[in-house]
């Protein structure tokens, strides 16, 4: 019994020529029967070439069915006498069996394992292992019940909010920023934003014309990378053990500093500086923009805007060390003359993340998480001074940094920490130029395990790098 045996019609369709592409017979991957050896193939031959290579390499399956002779002819362009001459020659070969709901690849056949996936292209570099990697908060302990129930609240009742952010959200960030940077500031001039880069992005693009930012060395790469792409240049701060001079403000547009936790070497600029800096910048018309990063996790958070100046300042916020990365929220404050450049650039943010963080500060719960995170982070950098003595554990438990002994390779023994599972960063890593800052050490993480299994990893790490890597 032949599969679709029926009079072809009466005016039969032009068929391609035979070296004319045709798409596939399974009409699966659009990849069309090619012409074998021998340009004098008829079309019913290269049906059959076609089919059977895709049976006898994988690609078909015993048992999975063809497509109907009228839609494989039409996708081919051919007259549907062809198909089923193709397809009677296979079922004769024994390659293809006629059933009533169509024709299929015989199921007796057996399997032919598919083709191999081409092997993907090795990257330039792996990602780093997640034990010990630098500036992962420990999310476990922020699931509590008022999160899930924030959230749940949020998603009951979506709404959409201004591109600036909702107002009652943007009300009790200014709240939040009184309380635990002891700075007053009129929900006007916060605006929510996706995170701290998103931020900068907001605030850079709102200044008259691009120029030069300067920024600290060491800082936070993946900040610094947000300028460039806007087509700012960077360019490094003279600092000295205080933090950045005022001097070198001069003849740059905008700073970015962290004044109340240098990353990642964790020093708090001292307030004569803070207050230098706010006198410079005034004079040089510089705007200042402050990352506070972490500062629910301090006890005595001091940030630049401290001072109650009402000069050039912006401040970046998130609540992506507080809490976790994946909230992708934050908020910018930003100076008077500036609030309507920036909110014209505002991308609004997911309405119910915003309304979950609503009724999460509302109802206190970051400040009562904060407090916990607080105590355990004061055990993880007691763990690691037991483990690391001359290492030094940062405020607000995200990382440390344990330095290496004068000449040591830094890229050695980061690399020898990777082979045993460890994501630590070379210190090096952090400066505008590789090596600038003339010793070497290792920058890793803290926050992301409980205080155990913290100590057993980082007596993993004090053996991958060698007793006489670490700097006494």
């Amino acid at each position: 019994m032949t599969p679709h045996r029926q009079t072809p019609p009466r005016a039969p369709r032009r068929e391609r020529p035979a070296g004319s592409p045709a798409a596939s017979p399974t009409g699966s991957d659009g990849e069309a029967p090619r012409e074998r050896a021998g340009g004098g193939q008829s079309l019913p031959q290269r049906i059959v070439a076609d089919i059977h290579g895709r049976i006898t390499s994988g690609l078909l399956a015993p048992g999975d069915r063809l497509p109907a002779t009228r839609h494989l002819a039409a996708e081919l362009g051919v007259s549907r006498g062809s198909v089923v001459a193709a397809y009677e020659q296979l079922i004769g070969e024994g390659y293809l069996v006629a059933t009533h709901g169509g024709t299929r690849v015989d199921p007796a056949l057996p399997h032919s394992a598919p083709p191999a996936a081409p092997k993907a292209r090795a990257t330039a570099s792996a990602p780093a292992p997640a034990a010990l990697r630098p500036g992962a908060p420990d999310v476990s302990e922020v699931t509590s019940a008022l999160w899930r129930a924030s959230w749940r609240a949020a998603a009951a009742d979506p709404r959409p909010h201004p591109p600036q952010g909702s107002e009652e959200l943007r009300a009790l960030l200014a709240e939040h920023v009184r309380l635990t940077r002891r700075v007053t500031i009129d929900p006007h001039r916060i605006l929510v934003t996706a995170g701290a880069r998103d931020g900068l992005r907001l605030v850079l693009s709102a200044l008259p014309a691009t120029g030069r930012l300067g920024v600290e060395d060491p800082g936070y790469p993946s900040l610094r990378a947000v300028p460039r792409l806007l087509g700012w240049r960077t360019t490094p701060l003279a600092r000295d053990a205080d933090g950045a001079l005022p001097e070198s403000l001069e003849g740059v547009e905008a700073a970015l500093l962290t004044p109340n936790h240098q990353f990642p070497t964790g020093g708090r600029m001292p307030a004569v500086r803070r207050h230098a800096l706010l006198d410079a910048a005034a004079a040089s018309g510089t705007l200042l923009i402050e990352d506070d990063f972490d500062a629910e996790l301090h006890e005595a958070p001091a940030p630049l805007l401290a001072s109650g100046s009402g000069g050039p300042i912006a401040l970046l916020g998130s609540f992506s060390a507080s809490l976790t990365p994946a909230l992708g929220l934050g908020w910018v404050v930003v100076p008077e003359g500036l609030v309507d450049e920036v909110a014209q650039r505002c991308v609004p943010v997911s309405g119910i993340v915003q309304d979950a963080m609503t009724r999460y500060l509302r109802q206190d719960g970051l400040r009562r998480h904060a407090a916990r995170a607080r105590r355990l982070d004061r055990r993880r950098r007691e763990v690691f001074l037991e483990a690391f003595p001359s290492g030094t554990p940062m405020e607000g438990g995200l990382h440390a940094v344990v330095p290496l002994a004068p000449g040591a390779d830094e890229g050695a023994a980061v690399a020898r920490a990777r082979a045993a599972g460890l994501g630590v960063e070379g210190l090096g890593s952090y400066w505008s130029v590789r090596g600038r800052g003339g010793w070497p050490g290792i920058v890793l993480g803290l926050g992301s395990r409980s205080p155990e299994r913290l100590r057993e990893l980082l007596d993993q790490l004090r053996v991958a790098l060698g007793p006489r890597t670490v700097a006494g």
